[in-house]
């Protein structure tokens, strides 16, 4: 505000010394009419003082943040909208209360996925409750972001998916034994790597000598303009090395595709938010091979054959697993 009062005090003096250059030129000046010289100062003083406002003010507005939000959803898309070809925003961000730790409450209520009917079969139905801790830090913290809970600028915020994964599996595995002692063990994660500066790729190393890694292929987001509600999709490609007889990696690893659908809602505070997830895996394709050699396996005379044809092996086979959320804030 005070640059502003001084340029436009300078453009006012500046005008002023217009007019009074032109009205003494005009005294002076006795071959010329009065109202002629009289016009020409008019003109003359209303011109340089345009000129002299102008100019100043435009500089100056080119000084203000041009990238400046005024709501949480304002900066959310704001950083969004930077996205990458192909792939869209570097990440899913989240409001600014995201920021934390959460004690994290997961309702696996349904799923048809090859790891829960497994489970079922052996005695552990659903749905099954799992709970454990969810961490968000803000989206510039870097590498360096291990001690980081708090966000005085109030920035958007990410995921820290390392974190979360570890936590998540941990906390599930912890429960499948509990549900049902004499199942096999899951095998632990050894090593986790992950960073915010490349959020895309997750890659995790187990006990018995298997790995994982889980890269976004492809993403996009929405966000309500209050902040509250919040929207995410995620298309992921997850390669799977298994174990071997000896204990260490060397299977032969298999590559599926992935979609994580997310919905939050910020519950009654900033201290509460709840969510609904569901999770695609691929497991395979669908169709019923043909008993004839003449046919080449393209297809059979099976239920599935029945409802999408001859051709029904190239049909992607998709398992879908749904879980409520409930995160409340660790104080």
């Amino acid at each position: 505000m005070v640059r502003i009062t001084i340029l436009l005090a300078l453009a006012l003096i500046i005008g002023k010394k217009a007019a009074v250059t032109a009205f003494s030129l005009s005294m002076m000046d006795g071959s010329k009419s009065t109202d002629a010289a009289a016009a020409t100062s008019r003109r003359g003083f209303l011109a340089q003082s345009a000129t002299a406002a102008i100019i100043p003010v435009t500089l100056l507005s080119s000084t203000l943040p041009a990238n400046a939000a005024e709501t949480p959803a304002e900066a959310i898309r704001l950083i969004s909208s930077k996205t990458i070809p192909g792939l869209g925003p570097p990440d899913v961000y989240y409001p600014a209360y995201f920021v934390g730790k959460w004690k994290t409450t997961r309702v696996i209520s349904s799923s048809d996925d090859p790891f829960y009917k497994e489970l079922e079969n052996v005695g552990v139905k659903l749905p099954i409750q799992v709970t454990s801790e969810m961490r968000y830090v803000p989206y510039n913290a870097g590498k360096d972001f291990q001690q980081i809970d708090a966000n005085p600028n109030n920035v958007p915020a990410i995921a820290d998916r390392a974190f979360n994964e570890k936590e998540f599996y941990s906390a599930l595995s912890q429960e499948v034994q509990r549900l049902y002692s004499s199942t096999k063990a899951m095998p632990s994660i050894q090593t986790i790597n992950w960073t915010p500066t490349n959020p895309n790729v997750l890659s995790l190393d187990y006990s018995d000598g298997s790995s994982k890694e889980v890269k976004v292929t492809k993403r996009s987001s929405d966000v309500s303009n209050d902040g509250k509600n919040l929207f995410s999709s995620e298309f992921r490609r997850i390669t799977a090395v298994p174990s071997s007889s000896s204990g260490i990696a060397g299977g032969i690893p298999s590559v599926y595709k992935s979609r994580v659908l997310t919905k939050w809602r910020q519950g009654n505070s900033n201290d509460v938010i709840e969510g609904i997830e569901i999770l695609y895996n691929e497991a395979g394709v669908l169709g019923d091979k043909s008993s004839d050699p003449l046919q080449m396996g393209i297809g059979g005379t099976g239920a599935i054959s029945s409802l999408y044809g001859g051709d029904s092996k190239d049909l992607e086979d998709w398992r879908s697993t749904k879980t409520k959320i409930l995160m409340e804030r660790m104080m």
